[in-house]
């Protein structure tokens, strides 16, 4: 994680990112949710909104939080916590992170499933943001002869994919919360952005 943010202001930005919801977080669900202490997720939320990283929207008095995706601050500070986050993969992850990523042929590439929170894991599952279905699977294909457990390959344009978050199909949504972004944080953050409405919204 990037030493210059907090470990939970990390946590929370991170988790208004990934974890979508059509209203925002409200603060006892951030609270909740990540095991930071109410008083604490308040103060940083405060922080992060007078810093124009998050706003909010008061629904049946409580203020419901989304981040800003409109302000370049935002994307910075999201883009280094997603690289921190793939620089903090450890043993095989780390391991299939590396190969994988060495795919030119997508805009984007998430790790996820069994292999980042179980030492014993079947298969390794990754996203490939791209149209280019022959060549992720024969690259697959390759990597699971040189490697113990086969690579499978879930395989979405990015149309594919913001039209699976905004029919909010919990696989889908899973992924992204759970998954960690190996290359193409930059598309990551467009994808969430068209998919988010609007402060108007």
């Amino acid at each position: 994680m990037n030493k210059m943010i907090p470990k939970n202001t990390s946590k929370i930005i991170l988790h208004l990112l990934k974890d979508m919801d059509e209203f925002g977080h409200n603060i006892n669900q951030v609270s909740r949710k990540l095991g930071i202490s109410v008083g604490s997720a308040f103060k940083i939320l405060k922080s992060l909104e007078r810093s124009g990283i998050v706003y909010h929207r008061e629904i049946s008095n409580a203020s419901y939080y989304r981040l800003e995706l409109d302000n370049p601050e935002t994307i910075k500070v999201c883009e280094l916590l997603l690289l921190g986050q793939k620089r903090g993969l450890k043993g095989y992850a780390r391991i299939y992170a590396d190969e994988i990523s060495a795919f030119e042929d997508a805009e984007m590439i998430i790790l996820f499933g069994s292999i980042l929170h179980k030492t014993a894991f079947n298969d390794v599952d990754a996203l490939f943001l791209t149209n280019q279905v022959k060549k992720v699977k024969k690259f697959c294909l390759e990597l699971t002869k040189i490697r113990t457990r086969p690579v499978m390959p879930l395989i979405l344009t990015k149309k594919d994919l913001e039209h699976a978050i905004l029919e909010k199909k919990e696989a889908v949504a899973s992924l992204l919360r759970e998954g960690i972004v190996l290359k193409g944080e930059s598309v990551f953050l467009e994808v969430m952005k068209n998919v988010n409405p609007t402060k108007k919204a």
